[in-house]
């Protein structure tokens, strides 16, 4: 189970950065359907690891900050091409939205 969690955030991170910036030309399904997949992935971390990192296993904590990082790292890679793609503008929030979910379960501010 702990692998695949790992697995996941790590499927996520990979996955979001080229599909996110890819634009898919006039046809925004493409980023909603990433968007659900995104949001599927994080709620299946927290599905696994509870509602709080008290007592959640460190495996999970571990997770959850590289979780932070990496979608961070991806946001700040989607608000560059906002300013070239609009329709990106669902998924920034989305991602906005997923890093303060992992920094409340962290017990950290953003």
């Amino acid at each position: 189970m702990k692998t695949l969690i790992v697995i996941a955030i790590s499927a996520l991170a990979l996955a979001a950065v080229p599909a996110a910036l890819a634009g898919n030309g006039g046809n925004n399904n493409g980023n909603g359907d990433r968007i659900q997949k995104l949001q599927h992935r994080v709620d299946a971390f927290f599905d696994r690891c509870g509602t709080t990192s008290a007592g959640a296993p460190q495996k999970c904590v571990d997770v959850a900050q590289r979780a932070v990082e990496r979608l961070q790292a991806i946001d700040a890679k989607v608000q560059q091409a906002l300013g070239k793609n609009p329709k990106l503008h669902a998924l920034d929030e989305q991602l906005q939205k997923d890093i303060g979910r992992f920094q409340d379960w962290l017990g950290t501010s953003g």
